[in-house]
């Protein structure tokens, strides 16, 4: 028999996970957006506006957007030096 209690911990563990990966995307996102030019950046938003719904979306707009990849990977690197100052190994 399912534990219900459980089951509540682990949709809550995958809601923050969810929410914590949004907020790093979103910081990604503001930091290339930031620093692109205004024509790269409206290209941006159409390719993020066009894809957002695909299976593999942050695969093909880390391919087509490598400083962006790059953004992205420095906020998740960022996020667990944060982490660990919390909670230790």
């Amino acid at each position: 028999m399912d534990n219900p209690q459980s089951q509540t911990n682990v949709s809550d563990e995958e809601a923050f996970a969810e929410e914590v990966g949004t907020l790093v995307f979103q910081s990604a996102l503001m930091q290339f957006l930031a620093a692109a030019e205004e024509v790269k950046a409206k290209e941006f938003e159409t390719y993020v506006e066009t894809h957002a719904a695909s299976e593999d979306f942050i695969e093909r707009l880390c391919e087509a957007y490598p400083e962006f990849e790059q953004l992205l990977k420095d906020e998740m690197l960022t996020l667990e030096e944060e982490i660990k100052e919390i909670i230790p190994e």
